[in-house]
């Protein structure tokens, strides 16, 4: 999940100066939307037991957020989830 978008957040984005706030930051329902999403999604046993970015998952299923966004993927930047060990495979 990238920067969750909450009151506190908002409060705090607000005490800073404009230039250093970073607006990129997803709502909480978004990620029920993806939860819900891959509920339905005939690919659900394909993605079970991985670890998967929920940016990346809701762009692939096409889920958005309450603004109508795609949130983005912060892979470039905090890297890719570790893969299970190979005994897990």
């Amino acid at each position: 999940m990238g920067g969750l978008d909450t009151k506190r957040m908002r409060a705090h984005a607000d005490a800073l100066p404009p230039e250093t706030r970073d607006v990129r930051r997803e709502s909480p329902e978004f990620t029920g939307r993806v939860i819900a999403a891959l509920y339905q999604s005939p690919e659900l046993m394909t993605l079970s037991g991985r670890t998967l970015i929920g940016a990346e998952l809701g762009a692939h299923l096409g889920v958005t957020d309450v603004d109508g966004s795609f949130p983005i993927s912060y892979r470039d930047t905090l890297g890719a989830p570790p893969e299970p060990h190979v005994s897990l495979r």
